[in-house]
C-alpha cells in the first residue's frame, strides 16, 4: 500500500499574472474570472493533511485526526472488496488492485478530490463573521446584495456565516481570496434567492449561431483565482506513460516534497492524437498550438539533471510538446461553499442556447476547495468547474419547484480544463440538456455515488481524458451517452474513460462506435455481450452485485494509496 498523499504546498500569494488563461469553464465560454489552473494551496484551516486515517474498506476516514471534522473522506460506498471472498474481480483490477499497473487501461483515479481525496473535507471553525454584521436581514423584502458584497470584502479569511432565512441577491458574488468559507445554516434553512437572471442584470445577447452569452459560463456565485508559479525547468527527454522520472534542464529550486506542474503544448495535432491513444487526431483546428495538458505532482527526489515525481505520468511526454516544469503558486485555495439553498424564480426553460443566465455556481482557477450540502433550484446551470484541480463537489441536489418543461436547464454539473475533480453523492432530480459533463482537456475526473432521474454522461469533446464514472444510478437509463459538442471537437471522449458499476431501470445501450478510444465498461448494465467498436474497447459483463469493487475510486484509495 502506498503512503498517504499530503496536502499541497503552502504557497499562497496575492493573485498575480498567470501562465495560461484560466481554462474554459465548461463548454465553450471563457472561464473569465481567473488565471491558470493551479495546484498548491495551504493545509489551511482544516488541519494537517494525512492524519485522519485511510478511507479503509467501508468505514470512515479516521475519527480523531486533524484532517478535519466535517464529514468522511469516503463517498458513501464500500471501498475495496467489502470482505466478500466470492466476489467477481475485474480482469483490469483484480480483487484488491493486484492487477492494476500504471501503464494499463485504468488510470490512477485515487488522486481526485480535495487535497488529493485523501482527507475529509474540513469543518472550518473560524474566525467567523455573519452577513448580518454588514446589514443583511433575512425574510424581509429588502435587497441584501450590498450587505453580502460588503461582508465578502470585509472577511479576510475564515467563515462568512449566513443565518437561516431568505436573502435576496441581485448581483454576482465574487470570491477571489484563499481560506474563505461561505456557510449557511443548512439546505432549506438558508436560502439565497436570485429574482433576476444574469441577462436581466448584465445584458442578454446572442452570437451569430444564436447562442446566449450566458449559455456556457458566468454564475451568481463565482470563485476565481490563478497561478503565477514561475518556470523551473524544461523537460529535455521523452518519457512514457507510467514513468516517474523526468530529465530536466536544471534542478535549481526544485526540492523533494514540493509540488510542481508539468505543462505541455500541442504541436500540429500530435498531442491531441496522443490523448486519443493514436486513434483520432483530436481538435487541431480550434486548439492546435495551445497549452492543453497540465499535470500536478509532488517531487519525490532530484538527481543529476532529473526529477522523480511521486505520481506516475498519465500520458507520454514528448519534447515536441515543449514540456516544462513550473512552480505552484496559487492565489485561491481552501475555499468552501456549503450548507445552503440557491433558489431561482419559477420560469419556463427557454431552450438550448437560449438561456437567460439563471446560473448558480462557477469555480475557476482554484485548488483544494469544495462545494458541499447545497441544493440548487430552477437553474439553467448548476455547478461549473473550470481550470481547477483537486476539487470536491459533494451532496449537491439539482431540482425545480416549477414546471420548466421536459428539459429544465442547460448543464447540471460541468468540468473543463481541470484535473482530479471529484463529483460525488449528487442527485439530479430533473432532466438537463447535459446532466453531467466533461469537456475541454479535463483529466482524471471522477463521478461517484451519484443518481438522477434519467442521467446522461455528456462527453463534450475536446479530449476529456481518463474519466471515471463509478457506482452511479442512472435512473430511467434511456440516454446514458447523450452528448453535445461541436463537430470539430469530436470524438466525444479521449482515451481511457471507464464506466464501472453503472446501473439503471433498464438495460442501457453502449455508445456509438466512434464515441472515443480505449473505453472500459465493467459491470455496466447492458444487454450487449461484446463490443463492435474498432477503437479498442473493453467490456466485462459482471453483475453489479457480484463485482468486487462497487466503487473503483474508493477501492483505489484503499488499495493503491
Amino acid at each position: 500500500m502506498r503512503s498517504h498523499a499530503f496536502a499541497l504546498a503552502c504557497l499562497l500569494v496575492a493573485c498575480g499574472s498567470s501562465d495560461d488563461d484560466g481554462g474554459n469553464a465548461g463548454t465553450g465560454g471563457s472561464a473569465g474570472t481567473g488565471g491558470a489552473a493551479s495546484s498548491g494551496g495551504s493545509a489551511g484551516s482544516g488541519g494537517s493533511a494525512g492524519t485522519g486515517g485511510t478511507a479503509g474498506t467501508g468505514g470512515t476516514a479516521g475519527t480523531g485526526g486533524t484532517a478535519g471534522t466535517g464529514g468522511t473522506a469516503g463517498t458513501g460506498g464500500t471501498a475495496g472488496t467489502g470482505g466478500n471472498p466470492n466476489c467477481t474481480p475485474s480482469a483490469l483490477y483484480g480483487k484488491s488492485g493486484e492487477l492494476w499497473t500504471a501503464t494499463g487501461r485504468l488510470r490512477e483515479y485515487a488522486w481526485a478530490g480535495y487535497r488529493t481525496g485523501n482527507v475529509a473535507l474540513p469543518n472550518v471553525t473560524g474566525p467567523t463573521k455573519s452577513v448580518t454584521d454588514f446589514g443583511a436581514k433575512p425574510d424581509d423584502s429588502g435587497d441584501d446584495t450590498q450587505a453580502f458584497l460588503d461582508a465578502i470584502a470585509g472577511t479576510a479569511s475564515g467563515v462568512l456565516s449566513i443565518p437561516a432565512g431568505k436573502f435576496i441577491i441581485t448581483q454576482r458574488l465574487e470570491i477571489k481570496k484563499p481560506n474563505f468559507v461561505l456557510r449557511g445554516a443548512g439546505e432549506g434553512k438558508t436560502v439565497l434567492h436570485f429574482p433576476k437572471a444574469l441577462g436581466d442584470i448584465y445584458g442578454l445577447t446572442f452570437n451569430s449561431a444564436g447562442q446566449s452569452n450566458w449559455s456556457f459560463s458566468g454564475a451568481f456565485i463565482q470563485v476565481g483565482g490563478g497561478d503565477s508559479g514561475a518556470k523551473l525547468a524544461d523537460v529535455t527527454a521523452a518519457a512514457k506513460l507510467g514513468d516517474t522520472t523526468l530529465k530536466v534542464s536544471a534542478t535549481t529550486g526544485i526540492t523533494a516534497g514540493m509540488w510542481v506542474r508539468l505543462l505541455m503544448t500541442d504541436a500540429a495535432g500530435s498531442l491531441f492524437k496522443a490523448l486519443h491513444a493514436g486513434h483520432f487526431p483530436g481538435n487541431v483546428a480550434e486548439d492546435g498550438g495551445k497549452q492543453v495538458f497540465r499535470f500536478y505532482s509532488k517531487v519525490k527526489s532530484t538527481g543529476a539533471g532529473s526529477v522523480v515525481l511521486e505520481r506516475p505520468l498519465p500520458l507520454d511526454v514528448s519534447t515536441a510538446w515543449a514540456p516544462e516544469l513550473r512552480a505552484v503558486k496559487p492565489s485561491v485555495s481552501e475555499v468552501g461553499i456549503e450548507q445552503m439553498t440557491l433558489d431561482f424564480p419559477g420560469t419556463t426553460y427557454p431552450g438550448h442556447f437560449k438561456e437567460h443566465g439563471y446560473n448558480a455556481l462557477q469555480l475557476t482557477g482554484v485548488v483544494d476547495s469544495w462545494v458541499k450540502n447545497v441544493t440548487i433550484l430552477n437553474a439553467d446551470y448548476g455547478v461549473n468547474v473550470g481550470g481547477s484541480h483537486f476539487m470536491t463537489v459533494t451532496d449537491v441536489t439539482l431540482d425545480t419547484t416549477f414546471n420548466r418543461g421536459a428539459l429544465v436547464g442547460h448543464h447540471g454539473f460541468t468540468v473543463g480544463s481541470s484535473g482530479e475533480v471529484l463529483f460525488t453523492r449528487f442527485d439530479v432530480k430533473k432532466t438537463f440538456v447535459h446532466d453531467l459533463s466533461v469537456d475541454g482537456y479535463t483529466r482524471g475526473t471522477v463521478w461517484s455515488n451519484g443518481k438522477g432521474v434519467d442521467l446522461c454522461m455528456d462527453h463534450h469533446g475536446r479530449a476529456p481524458y481518463g474519466t471515471l464514472w463509478t457506482n452511479l444510478d442512472m435512473g430511467a437509463g434511456t440516454r446514458p451517452f447523450k452528448s453535445g459538442g461541436s463537430s470539430n471537437r469530436m470524438p466525444h471522449s479521449a482515451a481511457y474513460s471507464t464506466y464501472w458499476n453503472i446501473r439503471a431501470a433498464k438495460a442501457m445501450a453502449l455508445p456509438a462506435n466512434d464515441y472515443g478510444p480505449l473505453l472500459n465498461f465493467v459491470a455496466y448494465q447492458t444487454s450487449a455481450t461484446s463490443v463492435t467498436s474498432p477503437y479498442d474497447w473493453k467490456l466485462e459483463t459482471i453483475a453489479s452485485a457480484a463485482l468486487c469493487q462497487p466503487n473503483l475510486h474508493e477501492a483505489m484509495l484503499a488499495d493503491l494509496r
